[in-house]
């Protein structure tokens, strides 16, 4: 069940999955989000697709596919977009939920264990698959532009566990990392490497300006000069933590703000860290379990956890 809840007393101000079929929310299936400001689309990891009204929550269609889902969802103009499990990237309309194309990259065994990403730039869409592979595609046509791999022979057995960070663009380049030590840049017309550097992490960067921003899984803040590759800083963001609590605490997320980062941990807390000095000024303790990244909604900030999600005052 999705709740928004209040960050003060934990009051529920509104449940949207009043439409969801019973039987659907006996199996707790993983959800994934999307919409454009008038309809709400949901999809799972059991294959269920389906819309509603923002205004009413009202469903206003439901689908079944032939996989279930392992993805992001993206939302363009009249289509929106989710990889499955067969690795494949399905394009969809919004007016009925039918299939318009899709484009297998990669039917492999080998299942990611962390939700797939994709990136919508100058008519096309970039997307990850299990075993590492990033490919383009022509977003009306449904053609294969461009694919490179990104694990090698070597390393593809580790793909069981390969977790990757949601990829991100600056409408030139494509960014992204994984828990491979591997941080990629890569040219979104070509598809090859700009460059790469060793950082641990399958958090999703930031783009500010001419900068890159990566939080790696052992808790160290990386600015890089996006175009070079140089590492401008590092900062250890969890020095204030227990050495003997340290290692079984995990970044879960982050966004910048017009002063701060603001990171969310596996043990329920929220940091806040100052840009310009790379110091963390707040921890505050919002849960006693893994919340995940924040986001903003209309200049509020929010939390999501199991059951629900936590707006901050």
């Amino acid at each position: 069940m999705i709740h928004l809840l209040n960050y003060n007393n934990l009051k529920i101000v509104r449940s949207v999955n009043k439409n969801v079929r019973s039987s659907t929310r006996k199996l707790n299936p993983i959800l994934q989000f999307a919409n454009n400001g008038k309809y709400l689309i949901i999809a799972d990891n059991i294959a269920n697709y389906y819309m509603l009204d923002i205004s009413n929550g009202n469903l206003i269609w439901s689908k079944k596919n032939l996989a279930p889902f392992n993805s992001q969802i993206k939302i363009y103009k009249d289509k929106f977009f989710i990889i499955d499990y067969s690795n494949t990237l399905r394009c969809f309309s919004i007016k009925d939920g039918s299939e318009l194309w899709n484009i297998e990259t990669e039917n492999s065994l080998i299942r990611s264990q962390q939700k797939l990403s994709m990136v919508i730039a100058n008519e096309k869409i970039y997307f990850n698959n299990s075993i590492g592979d990033i490919s383009a595609v022509n977003i009306n046509k449904g053609e294969l532009i461009w694919q490179l791999p990104t694990q090698s022979s070597l390393v593809y057995e580790s793909a069981f566990s390969l977790q990757t960070s949601d990829i991100i663009s600056d409408g030139e380049t494509l960014f992204f990392s994984n828990n491979n030590n591997q941080l990629f840049s890569i040219d979104i017309n070509t598809g090859n490497f700009n460059w790469e550097n060793k950082i641990n992490s399958n958090l999703r960067s930031a783009l500010i300006d001419d900068y890159l921003f990566s939080v790696s899984t052992d808790g160290y803040l990386f600015i890089i000069e996006k175009n070079s590759g140089n590492i401008i800083r590092v900062t250890d963001i969890f020095q204030n933590f227990k050495l003997k609590n340290r290692s079984g605490i995990k970044p879960t997320g982050f966004i910048i703000g017009l002063k701060n980062i603001y990171l969310s941990t596996s043990n329920g807390k929220l940091l806040v860290i100052n840009i310009s000095s790379g110091k963390t000024i707040s921890t505050l303790k919002i849960d006693n379990e893994k919340i995940s990244k924040p986001f903003v909604q209309n200049r509020n900030l929010f939390l999501v956890k199991d059951n629900g999600i936590i707006k901050l005052d």
